[in-house]
């Protein structure tokens, strides 16, 4: 519906909600410490806390008070809640708000605090508890009712130890997980990157080859349009072939990209379809003698694409940079490895060893642990051997 917008997931508000329902609750409790000190004090009937009641007011208050803030200062609030409760002990008054603050105060130091503060901490408590304990012992007190309490202090003071290291952990672990999704999302940035990368160099070599056929195409058929009127419609024929098969390839290579639901346009080309490759060339005025030798149809179709696109690379820099010539194709598969070799003895590259052509040429060699040689011929001419290996290791 309009004007409905869906809020965020619940795991999400609950894990917003649980920090400021933790604070509440700590609040809570601090607060009933405070109220029910203060209530204590003031409706005593008689006692220490009737006789003097602003100083045991003051006194619970600077017991109970400073709990509010014992997370950011543990070590500073549990020093001062044992000084007020050791002077309220000694002014009399058996009041249940000091034992209780100074449980708090020590479960703060110890989940919240540095080692050396929390040992500070409980050697702190445990002075205190001895300077009450020790005159109660010597009176004759049953131990019995003196040592449950100092089980209750240690038991406190470790389990806020135990809170600290599984809160570390659980931090550790969740910036392990931050990092292995951010490297996640900068491998998927990568992958993208790389299939961008695949696909320019699809979109090269086959509008470069398509563009190379079609002006060889065009210039013949504008040589032979008035004396040789049956070349020119055979060159206009070849003009329109390779038109239609490069926009066929590109639609599905941008389909690739916008994510188009047709995947059906045209397969991925293959060394069995060298032989249209070839022609096409011809067409162009290249005459062309190609050798397949070997099970090239058994091969995996990365290593027989990769084989494919070295070869129509070539052919393309043929038809570019050569001139007039002839061209060799022999592609020999066997032994694990496919061999592409493509010659001419034409005036050679116009600019051998760069441009995104025997870029993209080295790149998929190299998908596929294999090389790629180029370089002018001694007597003239122009070579590009490649070597692939079909499992993808080092040929």
């Amino acid at each position: 519906m309009r004007g409905i917008r869906a809020g965020p997931p619940l795991a999400t508000v609950r894990r917003m909600d649980w920090p400021r329902i933790a604070r509440a609750a700590d609040a809570a409790v601090v607060t009933a410490l405070v109220v029910s000190g203060q209530v204590s004090v003031w409706t005593a009937d008689s006692g220490p806390l009737a006789e003097d009641r602003p100083v045991h007011a003051l006194l619970l208050a600077a017991v109970t008070v400073p709990l509010y803030v014992r997370r950011s200062h543990p070590l500073s609030v549990l020093l001062l809640v044992l000084g007020a409760t050791f002077v309220q002990f000694q002014l009399g008054g058996a009041v249940f708000q000091p034992w209780f603050a100074v449980l708090l105060g020590l479960y703060a130091v110890a989940a919240h605090a540095a080692l050396r503060e929390a040992v500070v901490g409980g050697v702190a408590v445990a002075a205190m508890v001895l300077a009450v304990d020790v005159p109660k012992l010597a009176a004759g007190d049953p131990v019995d009712e003196i040592f449950p309490a100092w089980f209750v202090l240690a038991g406190t003071w470790g389990l806020g130890r135990w809170i600290r290291h599984r809160h570390r952990v659980t931090e550790q672990l969740e910036a392990r997980a931050a990092t292995a999704e951010r490297e996640s999302a900068e491998q998927a940035a990568r992958a993208v990157e790389d299939e961008r990368a695949r696909i320019a160099r699809e979109l090269h070599d086959l509008v470069a080859h398509s563009m190379g056929v079609i002006v060889i195409q065009s210039q013949a058929g504008q040589r032979s349009l008035d004396t040789r009127p049956e070349v020119a419609r055979e060159a206009l024929a070849s003009i329109e072939t390779a038109g239609r098969q490069g926009m066929a390839e590109m639609r599905r290579l941008l389909g690739l990209l916008t994510g188009a639901a047709d995947r059906t346009v045209v397969p991925q080309p293959r060394l069995a379809g060298l032989g249209e490759l070839v022609d096409r060339v011809r067409a162009a005025g290249i005459p062309v003698e190609l050798t397949v030798d070997g099970e090239v149809a058994s091969l995996p179709a990365g290593v027989d694409l990769a084989a494919y696109r070295i070869v129509q690379e070539a052919l393309t820099n043929v038809l570019k940079h050569a001139g007039p010539a002839t061209a060799r194709v022999l592609v020999r598969a066997g032994c694990g490895v496919v061999d592409v070799e493509v010659c001419d003895d034409g005036r050679g590259a116009a600019s051998p060893g760069f441009g995104h052509g025997l870029v993209g040429m080295r790149e998929r060699a190299a998908l596929y642990g294999g090389t790629v040689e180029t370089g002018e011929l001694p007597g003239g001419g122009y070579q590009v051997r490649a070597r692939l290996a079909v499992d993808g290791t080092r040929a």
